[in-house]
């Protein structure tokens, strides 16, 4: 097992299930395979992105950020989520410049398994990252 820092949480759902990691200084996409009679598994499919798809995620979760602090702090509404669309003119660039990206399986790599583990920061969400690392096990 390998433990590498997650540098962008995509989807969390019951545990993380898409974002950004780095591994031996490459980074890729992680997914969580998704079964329609089980939901998600244990297992992530990691696909290689290239240094500008990777300064566009951490510039989106940049704001993401930032907008999650304003909310957790009961200064917006969950309504104003910048994902909603039509609400940050920055994001919904970002937003379309990585959809075809985010859905191109051509550059596969690898599957494994992850094992999330708490990381020592303080804040759940911060602009270096979500507050927990993964320890992937290549199958």
């Amino acid at each position: 097992m390998q433990m590498c820092k997650v540098l962008v949480e995509n989807l969390y759902y019951d545990g993380p299930r898409e974002g950004i990691t780095s591994i031996e200084g490459r980074h890729y996409r992680f997914i969580s395979d998704f079964n329609d009679d089980i939901g998600f598994t244990d297992e992530f499919s990691l696909y290689l992105i290239s240094e500008s798809e990777l300064q566009l995620e951490i510039e989106q979760w940049q704001i993401f950020v930032k907008w999650n602090k304003k909310y957790q702090s009961g200064e917006l509404k969950a309504d104003s989520h910048p994902g909603h669309g039509g609400i940050s003119q920055r994001w919904d660039e970002i937003e379309q410049a990585l959809a075809i990206n985010r859905k191109d399986t051509s550059n596969f790599k690898f599957k494994a398994t992850a094992t999330f583990i708490r990381n020592d920061q303080e804040l759940q969400y911060d602009l270096n990252g979500p507050c927990y690392d993964v320890s992937w096990l290549f199958l």
